[in-house]
Protein backbone atom coordinates (compact mmCIF):
# COMPACT_ATOMS: atom_id res chain seq x y z
CA UNK A 1 0.00 0.00 0.00
CA UNK A 2 1.54 3.32 -1.16
CA UNK A 3 1.40 5.88 1.61
CA UNK A 4 -0.94 8.82 0.99
CA UNK A 5 1.96 11.26 1.23
CA UNK A 6 3.81 9.46 -1.61
CA UNK A 7 0.66 9.37 -3.77
CA UNK A 8 0.26 13.12 -3.36
CA UNK A 9 3.89 13.76 -4.38
CA UNK A 10 3.51 11.60 -7.51
CA UNK A 11 0.27 13.38 -8.51
CA UNK A 12 1.88 16.80 -8.16
CA UNK A 13 4.84 15.64 -10.24
CA UNK A 14 2.57 14.46 -13.06
CA UNK A 15 0.64 17.70 -13.05
CA UNK A 16 3.85 19.67 -13.28
CA UNK A 17 4.94 17.99 -16.55
CA UNK A 18 4.07 20.33 -19.50
CA UNK A 19 1.69 18.81 -22.02
CA UNK A 20 2.33 19.87 -25.63
CA UNK A 21 -0.91 20.78 -27.43
CA UNK A 22 -1.62 19.50 -30.87
CA UNK A 23 -0.54 22.06 -33.45
CA UNK A 24 -1.83 22.88 -36.91
CA UNK A 25 0.49 24.79 -39.20
CA UNK A 26 -1.11 27.30 -41.56
CA UNK A 27 -0.36 28.41 -45.11
CA UNK A 28 -0.02 32.19 -44.87
CA UNK A 29 -0.13 34.67 -47.74
CA UNK A 30 0.91 37.86 -45.99
CA UNK A 31 3.91 39.71 -47.47
CA UNK A 32 4.33 37.23 -50.30
CA UNK A 33 4.92 38.02 -53.97
CA UNK A 34 3.17 35.94 -56.64
CA UNK A 35 3.28 35.48 -60.41
CA UNK A 36 1.12 33.33 -62.67
CA UNK A 37 0.44 32.32 -66.27
CA UNK A 38 -2.59 30.61 -67.80
CA UNK A 39 -5.27 30.55 -70.48
CA UNK A 40 -8.83 31.80 -70.96
CA UNK A 41 -12.10 31.49 -72.82
CA UNK A 42 -14.45 34.46 -73.25
CA UNK A 43 -18.02 35.20 -74.29
CA UNK A 44 -19.46 38.56 -75.39
CA UNK A 45 -22.85 40.23 -75.61
CA UNK A 46 -24.03 41.64 -78.93
CA UNK A 47 -22.73 45.11 -79.70
CA UNK A 48 -23.59 48.14 -81.83
CA UNK A 49 -20.47 49.12 -83.83
CA UNK A 50 -20.34 52.71 -85.09
CA UNK A 51 -18.04 53.30 -88.08
CA UNK A 52 -17.13 56.80 -89.22
CA UNK A 53 -14.76 58.34 -91.74
CA UNK A 54 -14.65 60.33 -94.99
CA UNK A 55 -17.75 59.39 -96.98
CA UNK A 56 -19.46 57.20 -94.38
CA UNK A 57 -21.05 57.30 -90.94
CA UNK A 58 -23.12 54.25 -90.06
CA UNK A 59 -23.96 51.81 -87.26
CA UNK A 60 -24.22 48.04 -87.41
CA UNK A 61 -26.69 46.97 -84.73
CA UNK A 62 -26.60 43.89 -82.46
CA UNK A 63 -23.45 42.42 -83.98
CA UNK A 64 -22.49 39.00 -82.61
CA UNK A 65 -18.87 38.09 -81.89
CA UNK A 66 -16.97 35.21 -80.33
CA UNK A 67 -13.50 34.36 -79.09
CA UNK A 68 -10.98 32.32 -81.06
CA UNK A 69 -9.25 29.71 -78.87
CA UNK A 70 -6.26 27.86 -80.22
CA UNK A 71 -6.73 24.12 -80.70
CA UNK A 72 -4.84 22.38 -77.91
CA UNK A 73 -1.45 20.82 -78.50
CA UNK A 74 1.58 20.74 -76.24
CA UNK A 75 3.71 22.64 -78.74
CA UNK A 76 0.97 25.15 -79.48
CA UNK A 77 0.58 26.12 -75.84
CA UNK A 78 3.97 25.51 -74.24
CA UNK A 79 6.65 25.91 -76.92
CA UNK A 80 8.39 29.27 -76.23
CA UNK A 81 7.81 30.54 -79.77
CA UNK A 82 4.06 29.86 -79.56
CA UNK A 83 3.07 30.91 -76.04
CA UNK A 84 1.84 34.32 -77.28
CA UNK A 85 -0.65 32.78 -79.75
CA UNK A 86 -3.41 31.28 -77.50
CA UNK A 87 -5.74 33.34 -75.32
CA UNK A 88 -3.44 33.78 -72.34
CA UNK A 89 -3.34 35.54 -68.97
CA UNK A 90 -0.38 36.61 -66.87
CA UNK A 91 -0.21 38.52 -63.60
CA UNK A 92 2.12 39.59 -60.80
CA UNK A 93 1.07 40.77 -57.37
CA UNK A 94 1.57 41.12 -53.64
CA UNK A 95 -0.42 39.93 -50.65
CA UNK A 96 -0.93 42.75 -48.16
CA UNK A 97 -2.07 40.20 -45.57
CA UNK A 98 -3.74 36.79 -45.47
CA UNK A 99 -7.00 38.22 -46.81
CA UNK A 100 -6.11 40.90 -49.38
CA UNK A 101 -3.99 40.91 -52.52
CA UNK A 102 -3.22 43.50 -55.20
CA UNK A 103 -1.97 42.65 -58.69
CA UNK A 104 -1.44 43.92 -62.21
CA UNK A 105 -1.63 41.78 -65.33
CA UNK A 106 -2.85 41.24 -68.86
CA UNK A 107 -5.85 39.29 -70.12
CA UNK A 108 -5.22 38.52 -73.79
CA UNK A 109 -8.70 37.73 -75.07
CA UNK A 110 -9.73 37.53 -78.72
CA UNK A 111 -12.86 39.07 -80.26
CA UNK A 112 -14.02 38.07 -83.75
CA UNK A 113 -17.17 39.35 -85.47
CA UNK A 114 -19.01 36.42 -87.01
CA UNK A 115 -19.01 36.51 -90.79
CA UNK A 116 -22.21 36.25 -92.86
CA UNK A 117 -24.56 37.18 -90.03
CA UNK A 118 -27.47 39.46 -90.88
CA UNK A 119 -27.62 42.74 -88.94
CA UNK A 120 -29.46 46.07 -89.16
CA UNK A 121 -27.59 49.03 -90.65
CA UNK A 122 -28.45 52.71 -90.05
CA UNK A 123 -26.59 55.78 -91.31
CA UNK A 124 -25.06 56.86 -94.58
CA UNK A 125 -22.50 55.52 -97.03
CA UNK A 126 -21.49 57.53 -100.11
CA UNK A 127 -20.97 55.91 -103.52
CA UNK A 128 -17.36 57.09 -103.33
CA UNK A 129 -16.80 54.62 -100.51
CA UNK A 130 -18.89 51.71 -101.79
CA UNK A 131 -21.23 51.43 -104.74
CA UNK A 132 -22.58 48.15 -103.35
CA UNK A 133 -23.58 49.50 -99.93
CA UNK A 134 -24.20 53.19 -100.73
CA UNK A 135 -27.38 54.69 -99.27
CA UNK A 136 -28.87 56.35 -96.23
CA UNK A 137 -31.87 54.17 -95.36
CA UNK A 138 -32.27 51.68 -92.54
CA UNK A 139 -31.99 48.14 -93.84
CA UNK A 140 -30.58 44.68 -93.16
CA UNK A 141 -27.16 43.67 -94.47
CA UNK A 142 -25.11 40.50 -94.46
CA UNK A 143 -21.60 40.88 -93.06
CA UNK A 144 -19.78 39.50 -96.08
CA UNK A 145 -16.02 40.06 -96.51
CA UNK A 146 -16.58 42.86 -99.07
CA UNK A 147 -18.43 44.84 -96.35
CA UNK A 148 -16.64 44.02 -93.11
CA UNK A 149 -14.10 41.83 -91.43
CA UNK A 150 -13.50 42.97 -87.87
CA UNK A 151 -11.50 41.28 -85.14
CA UNK A 152 -9.39 42.08 -82.10
CA UNK A 153 -7.24 38.97 -82.41
CA UNK A 154 -3.82 40.32 -81.50
CA UNK A 155 -5.91 40.72 -79.24
CA UNK A 156 -8.56 42.29 -76.99
CA UNK A 157 -5.91 43.10 -74.36
CA UNK A 158 -7.18 44.17 -70.94
CA UNK A 159 -4.33 45.52 -68.79
CA UNK A 160 -5.90 45.62 -65.34
CA UNK A 161 -5.22 46.36 -61.71
CA UNK A 162 -7.02 43.79 -59.53
CA UNK A 163 -7.92 43.83 -55.86
CA UNK A 164 -9.01 40.49 -54.36
CA UNK A 165 -10.21 39.27 -50.97
CA UNK A 166 -9.33 35.71 -49.89
CA UNK A 167 -11.33 33.52 -47.48
CA UNK A 168 -9.68 30.33 -46.20
CA UNK A 169 -11.79 27.22 -46.91
CA UNK A 170 -9.36 24.48 -45.91
CA UNK A 171 -5.82 24.03 -44.61
CA UNK A 172 -3.76 20.83 -44.39
CA UNK A 173 -2.44 19.88 -40.95
CA UNK A 174 1.17 19.98 -42.15
CA UNK A 175 0.78 23.61 -43.28
CA UNK A 176 1.79 22.93 -46.89
CA UNK A 177 -1.56 23.02 -48.71
CA UNK A 178 -4.62 25.26 -48.51
CA UNK A 179 -7.71 26.29 -50.44
CA UNK A 180 -9.08 29.84 -50.51
CA UNK A 181 -12.18 31.38 -52.07
CA UNK A 182 -11.49 34.75 -53.69
CA UNK A 183 -13.69 37.62 -54.75
CA UNK A 184 -12.54 40.90 -56.23
CA UNK A 185 -12.75 43.67 -58.81
CA UNK A 186 -10.61 44.92 -61.70
CA UNK A 187 -10.22 47.99 -63.90
CA UNK A 188 -7.79 49.10 -66.60
CA UNK A 189 -7.19 50.16 -70.20
CA UNK A 190 -7.99 47.97 -73.19
CA UNK A 191 -5.18 47.95 -75.76
CA UNK A 192 -6.29 45.95 -78.82
CA UNK A 193 -4.54 45.36 -82.07
CA UNK A 194 -7.52 45.39 -84.41
CA UNK A 195 -7.54 43.73 -87.83
CA UNK A 196 -10.20 45.41 -89.98
CA UNK A 197 -11.29 45.26 -93.60
CA UNK A 198 -14.03 47.82 -94.33
CA UNK A 199 -15.35 47.85 -97.91
CA UNK A 200 -12.34 45.66 -98.70
CA UNK A 201 -9.85 48.20 -97.38
CA UNK A 202 -7.90 48.01 -94.14
CA UNK A 203 -4.90 46.67 -92.22
CA UNK A 204 -3.88 44.81 -89.09
CA UNK A 205 -3.49 47.97 -87.02
CA UNK A 206 -0.89 48.89 -84.42
CA UNK A 207 -1.59 48.41 -80.72
CA UNK A 208 -3.81 51.23 -79.52
CA UNK A 209 -5.37 52.35 -76.23
CA UNK A 210 -8.94 52.09 -77.49
CA UNK A 211 -10.83 52.29 -74.19
CA UNK A 212 -11.20 50.62 -70.82
CA UNK A 213 -12.69 47.63 -69.05
CA UNK A 214 -13.94 47.01 -65.51
CA UNK A 215 -15.73 44.26 -63.63
CA UNK A 216 -15.81 41.71 -60.81
CA UNK A 217 -14.48 38.19 -60.36
CA UNK A 218 -14.70 35.10 -58.14
CA UNK A 219 -12.46 32.07 -57.97
CA UNK A 220 -10.80 29.24 -56.08
CA UNK A 221 -7.13 29.65 -55.12
CA UNK A 222 -5.38 26.38 -54.24
CA UNK A 223 -1.91 26.44 -52.65
CA UNK A 224 0.27 23.33 -53.03
CA UNK A 225 3.49 22.67 -51.10
CA UNK A 226 3.35 26.28 -49.86
CA UNK A 227 4.96 27.67 -53.04
CA UNK A 228 2.83 26.62 -56.03
CA UNK A 229 -0.77 27.58 -56.69
CA UNK A 230 -3.57 26.80 -59.11
CA UNK A 231 -6.28 29.40 -59.56
CA UNK A 232 -9.61 28.90 -61.35
CA UNK A 233 -11.37 32.21 -61.97
CA UNK A 234 -14.62 33.47 -63.48
CA UNK A 235 -14.89 37.16 -64.24
CA UNK A 236 -17.54 39.39 -65.75
CA UNK A 237 -17.29 42.97 -66.86
CA UNK A 238 -17.94 45.84 -69.23
CA UNK A 239 -15.72 47.12 -72.04
CA UNK A 240 -16.05 50.56 -73.63
CA UNK A 241 -14.03 51.19 -76.81
CA UNK A 242 -14.53 54.76 -78.15
CA UNK A 243 -11.36 54.82 -80.27
CA UNK A 244 -10.87 51.67 -82.38
CA UNK A 245 -8.50 51.96 -85.35
CA UNK A 246 -9.96 50.59 -88.60
CA UNK A 247 -8.60 51.16 -92.12
CA UNK A 248 -5.30 52.68 -91.00
CA UNK A 249 -6.15 56.04 -92.58
CA UNK A 250 -6.55 59.26 -90.64
CA UNK A 251 -10.15 60.05 -89.70
CA UNK A 252 -11.33 56.43 -89.98
CA UNK A 253 -12.38 54.83 -86.70
CA UNK A 254 -15.01 52.78 -84.89
CA UNK A 255 -16.51 52.66 -81.44
CA UNK A 256 -18.40 50.01 -79.54
CA UNK A 257 -19.30 48.76 -76.05
CA UNK A 258 -20.24 45.34 -74.72
CA UNK A 259 -20.32 43.07 -71.68
CA UNK A 260 -18.17 39.98 -71.37
CA UNK A 261 -17.64 36.85 -69.29
CA UNK A 262 -14.25 35.17 -69.05
CA UNK A 263 -13.13 31.88 -67.50
CA UNK A 264 -9.46 31.25 -66.91
CA UNK A 265 -7.11 28.76 -65.27
CA UNK A 266 -3.62 29.87 -64.20
CA UNK A 267 -0.64 28.19 -62.56
CA UNK A 268 1.65 30.30 -60.42
CA UNK A 269 4.35 30.55 -57.78
CA UNK A 270 4.35 32.11 -54.32
CA UNK A 271 7.66 33.71 -53.38
CA UNK A 272 8.59 34.17 -49.74
CA UNK A 273 7.87 31.98 -46.75
CA UNK A 274 5.21 34.20 -45.29
CA UNK A 275 4.24 34.21 -41.64
CA UNK A 276 3.86 30.45 -41.14
CA UNK A 277 2.78 30.16 -37.51
CA UNK A 278 1.51 27.34 -35.38
CA UNK A 279 -1.68 27.35 -33.38
CA UNK A 280 -2.91 25.03 -30.65
CA UNK A 281 -6.18 23.15 -31.12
Amino acid sequence: MVPARVQLVLLLALLSVPVRAQETRMVHLKNRFFADWGYNRAQYTRSNIHFSGPGYDFILHDVAAQDRPEGFSFGGYFAPKNIWIPQYNYRVGWFLNDNWGLSIGLDHMKYVVRQYQTVRMTGTISPDRSMTYAGNSEHDVVLAPDLLRYEHTDGLNLLSVDGDHYDRLWNSRNGKHAIFFSEGAFIGPVIPRTDVRLFGEGINNRFNVAGYGAGVQVGVFTVLWNHVFLRVLAKGGYIELPNVLTTGKSGNSARQRFWFVQENVVLGVLIGRGSVKARAN
